[in-house]
Parts: structure tokens; C-alpha cells; sequence
């Protein structure tokens, strides 16, 4: 399956659900480097999002699987909806928020423990933390009660 029609699949069946919901949605697809991204916009889609993102988490899931249907044991590349760009608004927030923590980690000297988040997240708390100076970051625990620590480095 060409990225053409991975990204017609995506953008049919996300525009069927928002149908579905009864809402007034438009779907952007895009296809770059095997990452098929999705994104939904309108108004009252705040629905399609959820509490903690759990709905466009599950969304994107179906949409995956939809995609893996579709492609009928062929290669297919990895799919990532979003909804209003919330995720990307998710990351900046997080971003901010650890950054505020790492300063009181550095003015401290104690650690920070996170509450449990998802990979994605912790990814993102990661990355933030390993482009500052005098903190470092690890994970600890199991999925999918796996939390981030910052220390002092």
C-alpha cells in the first residue's frame, strides 16, 4: 500500500467517525518519513479528545488498526492523529512544566517525581530535561505505572 493511499484510508475513516459523532470536521493527512499524521479540526470537536487525551488516543489507535486492515499484511507506516493540535500544545506544556521543575531541582537539590504518564510524555520530559544543564532524568517503574524522576546531575 503507497503512502497515497495509506493517507486516502486515514483521511476517509477519521472523516466517517467525525460524521458518525454528528460533527462538522475537516481531515488533513499527511505522509512523511512512514508517519502517516492526521489532523482534525472544527468546531465542538473537543469531544473527539477526552479527558487526558484517552479519546484521540484510542482514536488514533483504531485508526492504525483500520490502516493495518486495509493494507492486508502489507507495509504500512506508523499513524499519529491529532485533534485541534492539542498534542503539540500537550508537548509545549509539559516542556514548560518540567523546565519550572528542573529549577527547583537545581535550587533544591531534591528530586522530582512525576506522576505516572504515558511514553510519549515521557519522551517529551526526556528530551526537555537532556537540554538543560545540572539536571538528568530517568524512568522508573513498569508499564504502565512508569513515572519520571529529575534529579540533579
Amino acid at each position: 500500500m503507497d503512502t497515497a493511499e495509506q493517507a486516502s484510508t486515514i483521511e476517509e475513516f477519521l472523516a466517517g467517525l467525525g460524521a458518525a459523532f454528528g460533527l462538522d470536521t475537516t481531515v488533513e493527512v499527511s505522509v512523511e518519513d512512514d508517519i502517516v499524521s492526521a489532523h482534525i479540526d472544527g468546531s465542538e470537536v473537543g469531544l473527539l479528545i477526552g479527558p487526558r487525551l484517552g479519546t484521540v488516543d484510542a482514536i488514533q489507535e483504531i485508526s492504525r488498526n483500520v490502516l493495518q486492515r486495509q493494507a492486508d499484511g502489507r507495509e504500512h507506516g506508523k499513524v499519529v492523529v491529532d485533534v485541534s493540535n492539542v498534542r503539540e500544545m500537550r508537548k509545549q506544556a509539559l516542556a514548560a512544566f518540567v523546565t519550572d521543575a528542573a529549577t527547583k531541582v537545581t535550587e533544591s537539590g531534591d528530586e522530582v517525581v512525576f506522576e505516572v504518564m504515558s511514553s510519549a510524555d515521557r519522551k517529551v520530559v526526556h528530551d526537555t530535561v537532556a537540554s538543560l544543564d545540572g539536571v538528568e532524568s530517568s524512568s522508573v517503574g513498569e508499564d504502565p505505572r512508569r513515572r519520571v524522576v529529575i534529579r540533579p546531575a
